[in-house]
């Protein structure tokens, strides 16, 4: 046991691309899904508008995405980010009006999924590059 704790100490003090350690990625992480949760629970809170102030943060992301895509310089991140900011207002929609009949267990889990997939998707775009010419 003592050599398993010496071997996750020494992973997480090592540097992942000299940029950051896997402590301070899991961190973030970690911090990103307590995030998501909150929000996901306050979507169903009706009683304190909880699912419009959800909304209205989604359709924030919507015109970032907008604003990220109108940067980008490969076509396939401008699409990526167009079809990201179309799933956060479609997100919005569903948080705002159209999941109000759907029972809070239901609404919670599809807003946590579609945070963590268009979230991280969002991400993945941002690493893609150009292929080098040959």
């Amino acid at each position: 046991m003592k050599k398993v704790i010496l071997s996750i100490l020494i992973i997480a003090s090592s540097h992942i691309y000299a940029q950051s350690s896997i402590a301070e990625e899991a961190g973030y992480i970690l911090a990103q899904q307590a995030a998501f949760t909150g929000l996901s629970a306050l979507a169903n809170k009706e009683n304190v508008y909880g699912h419009l102030i959800v909304g209205a943060f989604d359709l924030f992301f919507t015109y970032a995405g907008i604003q990220n895509g109108l940067q980008k310089d490969q076509e396939i991140q401008k699409i990526g980010y167009y079809l990201l900011s179309a799933g956060f207002t479609a997100k919005a929609a569903y948080t705002m009006h159209f999941g109000k009949d759907h029972s809070n267990k239901k609404r919670f889990w599809t807003n946590f999924i579609a945070y963590n997939i268009l979230v991280y998707t969002g991400y993945f775009l941002d690493t893609l590059s150009e292929a080098p010419s040959s």
